[in-house]
Formats: structure tokens, C-alpha cells, sequence
């Protein structure tokens, strides 16, 4: 749903936008400054004209917090909605974690009490725990030209971070708002093997999004799966790979640069590996962290392509320093590869946009707020619109940051244009924390303010008496802003030949494949565009003393350029916040995969073709055409792939299967039987020359009819063998036994041939059934435990299971919560995962989040799981508590046929998030085993 907002001004940027409490009112129209305030301001501000040379290579905040300057404001309060937090890294021993601009060596560190934590010779940077107390002695140093606070980073995933202690989740409203706008801040500390892979994908979890981008159908029309291609990751850290790789959810073939795994972290990248393994089977993957600093990553860029031959590249990592107005040094590393050949891919953020009144940005020029706002050291203050000098914070959020359009990268800072960034409390009297850096042309035009912000702090943006007018940009990370433009994405996300993706949630396709049209809307965290550049990567001005929106100065780049699935589901754990895996983060690597699966179908393609590919094949959504929200839509593989020169493919399956016994209604021992086989032609080509062999590994069977052919088979018809395969069952075969067949297919045309469809015949017919239900004691679910409960059940019935349907029971079926006449009580079904476990130990999972993680309803009661059912418990809605009926399971039951049914079984159930409980009260299996009688 959109949120309602209103105009209030028109800005260069966009319209300025007023949402919910950001309302403008009389409060807002300050157009001066109180006494307390001014007073304040100007004692910060001569404080940043008497430090010392060594004092001005040193961060502001570095300052403050050795000088403890807001230790009030930043101390504890009754309040905790109004509690300011820092989001500085420190250890153990107090030391703060920086980043040094200049040579310095291990035995300088610690001879100062430090500890060397990396050093890039490359760029001159030394990242290092210091103690406040001895950075200034550090600063004396000639060789040293900044010290600063760790460059920190952020991934763009959204959800629920589990176990966090800032959420409490026990009301429907506050899991619902948690889902929804949480996130959370993470910083951070071979030759390829070739490996046959499966076409189809593979493992526990199959993102949703391999359905919604039609690359299911894509993979068979075009015979494309990614092989031949090598696709990087740069995210977080790759926890959890070993176990990824066990579940088939990774291939064997993952590598990860050494010494760049990035851990501890979430595992986030391993999260989007998951994505694109699903996505392209066949590709071979590679990881390096973005978490080491920005010059490391941009080395890991560089490596990905130049040692690694990443064919793409993939990120969902933003350096809050990175400039909205020059290619950095990661931007930079970026069009190096694009460069040399590489598609890349990066999230293109979660900090909101204007049509939904999400935006936690406002964009534009330096607008003087007149006289009466200009402090007596000559210093302006800025004019947010209609005399508005402050901008309300209406959601949480942080850090809070300041750019402008100086030149000036990390390594080359030039700006020479000093501006500064205040927070003062609601009423405009004192300043809370502030960020004063020296611009003196050789200074970042960047103020960074490194503290979660809670809402009613006022934003105010001042400007030096010499500074010229240039245009800025003041963004609230995961926050709101009252007053709001476009123009969330920045960086190197936003670099020219750089993919930003913006996120629309899997749950929009319904199952199926993405739709186009101004329906399908984006997440309401999804960054909008666009963005405006206005210098070179040298730092010269791509248009001569063009330098604000006024001017329209620079060049404007249409961001972000593709939209992709979030809310899928990966194999880690609930505890990590990516499953389901929400984000802009979710995004990008599906429109990588998509890239990926363009380079495999066609070799030749260069980087532009397939950006241009995939542009042009996406479904337009949001505003008609490119648009800033979205850019050309939807990333989609079957358009993309042809407009990229793919070569149509057959792809054969079985579509069904007519077993026709001789004299019996069940193959029986001694028996024989009859078998057509329709095939179904998903690929784009006409298959000719059909012919397929039926062939068995068993020593009960024996084929008498192996061969048949087929007619011409064109693209989405089928066609059955019109001479019926036939086989006879030896007698001493088995009741019960399932008789493995062969079905080998051969034809002419591009695609995989010959094709082997496996065939089971099961020898028998179902018997007796026999119900065993669950007398115990009720049992408690951990609430949050991944590890969950185990609930043994003991089935006396013998021989080899026909069938079996699980039933989870009760006498009288209620929402109620902690009923004792529901089989299952639970407040919160969408969190619950049941699987149930054979005695021989396979284990089928038959519930998996029912209704996904957003379904809040209660209990589960009378409710029959069955192959046959016609519809999955997985799409149950709130609205059906308690979940009474007959439904499909998560996976199929038919994966127990055959199996032993006597011993213990068991139910294994767990509780992926904290704050809603339950019992396990009364189920039953429902088991039969098979008959041979003629």
C-alpha cells in the first residue's frame, strides 16, 4: 500500500514531500536560529578554527569523543525512543577503530598502544584500534594527512535481524513494522575447478525468484544453466558455506579468495550465493568480503575479474562515505572491470523513495536562509524549503550524512568548500552532536554523523562565509526525513555502467512468474534514483563551473537500472535475518544470475549487450518506461536471453505416464504391463527424428517392447509413443517393490540429448490402513530454539508403506491462543517449520513457515496433509486460522514409499523466532502397506 504524502515546494530534484508528523506546521517555519542554539553552534565552530594542525588532520567525531564534548546527550535517558546510540566500533580496552590516510607503520601503532588491523600500500591507508588519547600525537606525524573514524559499510538487506535487543516483537503491529523497515548495520573487519553441474536446481531452498523471473521456463528454452560461466560475490562474510555446500544449496566448486571470507559476519554472502546457484546451476562461483575497508574492496573487485575471471561481479555493499556527485575509488574499480569485459551488479540501497513516502534523502542546491539565519561568524544556515532552516527526523535511523558537490575522492580529497552538519533537539535550542571537518582543499566533501538517531531531532546543514554555493545531500540512513526528495541510490551502485537493482517482493508474482504494469510496485524501502554526477573520476568537472542542479551541471544517470526478488528463501539460519532474505541485497544477485545465464547461452556477448539485454527484455513496472524507482522493470530471463541472440532450444520432459497392467488393476509379481510415455516439448525448437529405448537395471524385469518412435515434437505441444513400451515383472518379485525403468530420448536439434527420464513402477496396490496418533503428554515448542523438539511416535504396522498422509489433530478447533483442544497451539503459524523423520532416518519436510513469515494466525487443528490435497499448506493466509482442512504438503509424502512403516518415527519441529510459543498436542500418521492378492 502507498503511503499518502503531500507536495509542500517544488526543488530540482523533485517535489519536496511532507509524510505523516513530517507535516509542515508553524513549529517548522524557523527561520532563525533561538540564543542557546546560536550560542552553541558558535562555540563549536571557533573550537574548529583554533585546532591545532595536527588537531585538523582528525575527524571531528574523534575529537568530540576524546574530548567527550556530547556526553550528555549521548547518555543514557528515561526515554528510549528518544536515546541517541554511537555506532562506533571500540574494543575491549576502549580503543576506537580508524582509518589512517598515510604511511605508518606496525611498530608506530603500537608503540602508541594500538593494533594494526590491515594496511593498503596501494592506497596509502592503515586501518588500525587506537586510543583516543594518543591520536593526536599520531596526527604529528608528516606522513600522516588524516585520521578518521573506520570507513564503515552496510549491507542492503532488509528483515529481521534475529535475537536483535532493539526489537520487541509481541504484538502482531510490531512484528508486522519489524518485517517490514528493519535492518541491520554490519562493519567489518586458487584455480577454479569445473564440475559438471544438474541442469535443475538443486538442495534444500530454491529461491522464489527463479519462478518469478521466468528463468525456470528461460533454462529449457534456451538449454542455458550458466555453465562456462564464473559469477563473484561481495558481501559480508561467507558464513555458513560448508554447510551450504553439504545441502546442495552451493556447489563443491565455491571458492573464496584467501583471506577475504569475511568472518564473523551473517553469512550474507553466502545468502546470495545461495540466489544465484538456484538461479544459474552451472555457474561457478567466487567470494571475497567488501567488509575490510573500501580500498579492499575495490582490491576484491579488481581481483574477482583480473585473477579470478569473473565473467559478473555482484555486490549489496555501500561505504557511507562514497560520494553521490564523483566515481570513488570502489565506483572507479567498478568501470575497471566493466571495462575488461565484466557485467556488474550492485544493490542499489534501502533508504526509501519519494513515491512512497519512505525517503530518508533530501537533495538539492544550498539555499541561503537569509539574514536572520546567519550566525554571527558569518557562517549560513540552510533553507530546506519555505523557510524551513531544519529537517525533522520522522523515522529512526543512522548514521546520518552530509556531501556536497566538491571534487574530491578517498584517495585525492580536494574539496575546498567547508560546510557542516548539526543535530539539535525538537525545539532548536541545543545541539545534540555535530560533524565540523575541515574543508581546506584537501578535505572529503563529506560530514559524518556515526549515531542512530531517534525521531523529533531537527537536521541543520551550515556553510562556511567563503564556501561557494554547491549542491548537497543529507541522508538518514534507514531513517525518514519530514522534509524528503528522491534520490536515495548513490555510489558506486550508481556508477555508469554499474546495474543498481532496485527490490519487488517475490510474494508479488503469487507463485508464478512477474507480471508488468504499475501494479507490481517496488518494496517501500527500495532506493529511487536518479543521479546526478558532476565530475570526472579525475576530479574535473564534466561541465565547466557547472557544479549545482541549478546550473544542471554534470550528467544525469538514469538510477537504479533494474529491479530483481527479494523475500526468498536461503538455507541459513533464522537467527542471521536472511530467511526469507529481503532487500535490495536479495535483489541483485537474481539480476547477476540472469547476466550470468546471458553469457552462457551467448559467449560472445559483451558487457554493454548484456546490460542492454536485460534492459530491454524487462517488464516495464512502476511509471510507464524507465522510471526512478524501478528504472526498465523487472529483470526477466526468457527476454532477455532473446533479445541478447540466445539459441532456441528443445528441452523434453515426461509430461505424463499410462501404465496399463495385463488382466489386473496393479502390476503384480508375474505380471506384465504396457507404458506410453507423453513428452512435452519446453523448449523454443522443433525436435525431429524422436526416438526413445526403454531400458531396467532390475533383475525382476525384463523388457519385451524397448523402442519406439516419436512424431515431430514443436514447441509447447507433446506427443505419446505410439507403439506402447512393455515389460513383464519376474514372480518372485517382491509386494511392495518400486521396479526402476529407463526411458532414453533422442532427436535432432540444439538441446540435451540424449535425455534419460528416470520411471518408477510400483509392484502392488495399496492395502489396509492403519491410524497410530500421538497419546503423550503435550509438548512444549522452544520458542526461537533453531535446534526445536523431537517427538517420537512408534508405528506397529508392517512391510513397505503405500501411503501415508500426516494429521494434525484435536477435539474442537479454535483461534484461541494456547488452546488445549487444537492439535497444534501456536500464536504465530509462520514461524513454525515440521518435518517428519522414517525410521530408516529420510526426513521430508511437510510444513515450512505456512503462509511464510508473515502469517501471525493461531493453531493448527483437524488439519489433514496430503499429496492429493489440491492446495499447499504453504499458501494458507492469516485470515484461515486455525488452518482446519485437507492440504498439499511443503514436500511431497510420496518420498516415504517403499520405506519400512514399522519402528519409530518422528516429528521434528522448530520455531524460527522468538516471541511466540506453543504446543504440540495430538497428531496422527495415517500409513498403509501394499497388496499383491490377483
Amino acid at each position: 500500500m502507498k503511503r499518502l504524502c503531500f507536495a509542500i515546494a517544488v526543488g530540482l530534484t523533485g517535489s519536496l514531500i511532507g509524510c505523516g508528523s513530517g507535516t509542515p506546521t508553524d513549529d517548522d517555519d524557523q527561520v532563525q536560529l533561538p540564543p542557546s542554539a546560536v550560542t552553541q553552534i558558535e562555540g563549536l565552530l571557533a573550537e574548529k578554527a583554533a585546532r591545532t594542525p595536527a588537531q585538523q588532520k582528525i575527524s571531528s567525531q574523534l575529537l568530540y569523543a576524546a574530548r567527550g564534548t556530547f556526553a550528555n546527550a549521548l547518555a543514557p535517558t528515561k526515554d528510549p525512543a528518544k536515546q541517541i546510540t554511537s555506532l562506533s566500533q571500540t574494543d575491549a580496552r576502549g580503543r576506537v577503530l580508524v582509518d589512517i590516510k598515510g604511511d605508518v607503520s606496525d611498530g608506530q601503532i603500537q608503540a602508541l598502544g594500538g593494533v594494526l588491523v590491515g594496511t593498503s600500500t596501494v592506497h596509502h591507508s592503515t586501518r588500525a584500534w587506537l586510543p583516543l588519547d594518543r591520536l593526536e600525537e599520531l596526527a604529528g606525524n608528516a606522513t600522516v594527512r588524516a585520521i578518521r573514524p573506520a570507513l564503515a559499510a552496510t549491507t542492503d538487506r532488509a528483515g529481521i535481524p534475529g535475537g536483535h535487543p532493539k526489537f520487541s516483537l509481541g504484538t502482531q503491529a510490531e512484528r508486522v513494522a519489524a518485517m517490514q523497515q528493519a535492518s541491520e548495520l554490519w562493519q567489518g573487519p586458487a584455480t577454479l575447478a569445473t564440475e559438471p553441474h544438474a541442469f535443475a536446481s538443486t538442495g534444500a531452498r530454491t529461491s522464489e525468484g527463479v519462478t518469478a523471473h521466468g528463468v525456470e521456463r528461460a533454462r529449457k528454452q534456451y538449454n542455458v544453466d550458466g555453465t562456462g560461466v564464473t559469477i563473484g560475490v561481495l558481501s559480508d562474510s561467507d558464513d555458513h558455506r560448508e554447510q551450504s555446500i553439504l545441502t546442495g544449496d552451493l556447489p563443491a566448486s565455491t571458492i573464496t579468495i584467501p583471506g577475504q571470507d569475511g568472518r564473523p559476519g551473517a553469512g550474507e554472502g553466502t545468502a546470495m550465493m545461495e540466489i544465484v546457484h538456484d538461479m544459474a546451476p552451472g555457474a561457478n562461483l567466487v567470494f571475497a568480503t567488501a567488509f575490510n575497508g573500501p580500498d579492499v574492496m575495490a582490491d576484491n573487485i579488481r581481483r574477482l575479474r583480473f585473477e579470478y575471471h569473473c565473467d559478473v561481479i555482484v555486490d549489496d555493499v555501500i561505504y557511507f562515505f562514497e560520494s553521490p556527485y564523483q566515481d570513488d575509488i570502489i565506483a572507479q574499480a567498478v568501470e575497471d572491470v566493466v571495462a575488461d569485459g565484466a557485467v556488474y551488479v550492485s544493490s542499489a540501497g534501502n533508504e526509501g523513495n519519494q513515491n512512497d513516502g519512505t525517503s530518508g534523502t533530501w537533495e538539492g542546491d544550498f539555499k541561503d536562509a537569509g539574514t536572520l539565519a546567519t550566525l554571527p561568524s558569518g557562517y549560513t544556515i540552510h533553507n530546506f524549503g519555505d523557510k524551513t532552516i531544519s529537517d525533522r527526523i520522522e523515522q529512526q535511523g543512522g548514521p546520518l550524512i552530509l556531501h556536497w558537490s566538491d571534487p574530491g575522492t578517498l584517495d585525492a580529497p580536494m574539496s575546498s568548500n567547508d560546510y557542516d552538519l548539526f543535530v539539535l533537539d525538537n525545539d532548536l535550542r541545543n545541539v545534540v552532536v555535530a560533524a565540523t571537518d575541515l574543508q581546506d582543499g584537501a578535505g572529503m566533501p563529506f560530514e559524518y554523523l556515526g549515531y542512530n538517531l531517534p525521531p523529533g531531532f531537527r537536521v541543520v546543514v551550515a556553510r562556511h562565509p567563503n564556501a561557494e554555493t554547491r549542491a548537497i545531500r543529507v541522508a538518514l540512513f534507514r531513517g525518514e526525513l519530514g522534509l524528503s526528495t528522491s534520490g536515495g541510490t548513490y555510489g558506486h551502485s550508481a556508477a555508469a555502467n554499474a546495474l543498481g537493482a532496485a527490490a519487488v517482493d517475490a510474494a508479488e508474482a503469487a507463485g508464478g512468474e512477474f507480471t508488468a504494469g504499475p501494479t507490481t510496485p517496488v518494496e517501500l524501502f527500495s532506493s529511487d534514483g536518479n543521479r546526478r554526477v558532476f565530475y570526472n573520476r579525475d576530479g574535473s568537472p564534466i561541465k565547466a563551473d557547472k557544479l549545482t542542479f541549478a546550473s544542471n551541471g554534470g550528467e544525469q544517470r538514469l538510477k537504479p537500472d533494474l529491479a530483481g526478488a527479494d523475500g526468498v528463501q536461503t538455507t541459513l539460519p533464522p537467527e542471521t535475518g536472511l530467511e526469507p532474505f529481503y532487500g535490495t541485497s536479495a535483489a541483485a544477485p537474481h539480476i547477476a544470475a540472469i547476466a550470468g545465464l546471458i553469457k552462457s547461452a551467448v559467449p560472445a556477448a559483451t558487457s554493454t549487450q548484456i546490460r542492454n539485454a536485460l534492459k530491454t527484455g524487462a517488464l516495464d513496472i512502476e511509471g510507464a518506461g524507465t522510471d526512478r524507482d524501478s528504472g526498465a522493470g523487472i529483470a526477466f530471463a526468457p527476454d532477455a536471453l532473446k533479445k541478447a541472440g540466445a539459441k532456441a532450444a528443445v528441452f523434453l520432459e515426461q509430461n505424463s505416464v499410462t501404465l496399463t497392467p495385463t488382466g489386473s488393476d496393479a502390476v503384480l509379481p508375474g505380471g506384465s504391463a504396457q507404458l506410453r510415455v507423453q513428452l512435452i516439448n519446453n523448449g523454443l525448437a522443433k525436435a525431429t527424428a524422436v526416438n526413445a529405448t526403454l531400458s531396467s537395471s532390475s533383475p525382476y524385469v525384463t523388457v519385451t517392447q524397448p523402442t519406439s518412435t516419436y512424431p515431430n515434437v514443436f514447441p509447447g505441444a507433446t506427443a505419446t509413443n505410439p507403439i506402447a513400451f512393455a515389460f513383464t515383472a519376474d514372480a518372485a518379485t517382491p509386494c511392495g517393490a518400486q521396479l526402476p525403468l529407463s526411458l532414453t530420448i533422442n532427436y535432432t536439434g540444439i538441446g540435451p540429448h540424449p535425455t534419460v527420464l528416470p520411471l518408477t513402477v510400483q509392484v502392488g496396490r495399496p492395502g489396509a490402513t492403519t491410524v497410530t496418533s500421538f497419546v503423550g503428554s503435550p509438548v512444549a515448542i522452544p520458542d526461537g530454539v533453531p535446534s526445536g523438539v523431537d517427538i517420537p511416535l512408534a508405528v506397529s504396522a508392517t512391510g513397505p508403506l503405500a501411503s501415508l498422509r500426516f494429521s494434525i489433530d484435536g477435539s474442537a478447533c479454535t483461534t484461541d491462543p494456547g488452546a488445549t483442544t487444537v492439535g497444534i497451539d501456536h500464536t504465530w503459524v509462520g514461524d513454525l517449520h515440521m518435518t517428519l523423520v522414517s525410521p530408516s532416518g529420510r526426513a521430508v519436510t511437510v510444513i515450512d513457515g505456512a503462509g511464510g513469515a508473515m502469517n501471525f494466525g493461531h493453531n493448527f487443528c483437524q488439519t489433514l496433509i496430503d499429496d492429493a490435497a489440491p492446495s499447499s499448506i504453504q499458501t494458507v493466509t492469516p485470515e484461515m486460522a486455525p488452518f482446519t482442512g485437507w492440504f498439499k504438503p511443503a514436500n511431497p509424502l510420496s518420498a516415504f514409499i517403499g520405506e519400512e512403516t514399522a519402528g519409530t518415527w518422528t516429528l521434528h519441529v522448530m520455531d524460527s523466532f522468538p516471541a511466540d510459543g506453543g504446543n504440540v498436542r495430538a497428531f496422527s500418521l495415517v500409513t498403509s502397506g501394499f497388496s499383491c492378492t490377483p
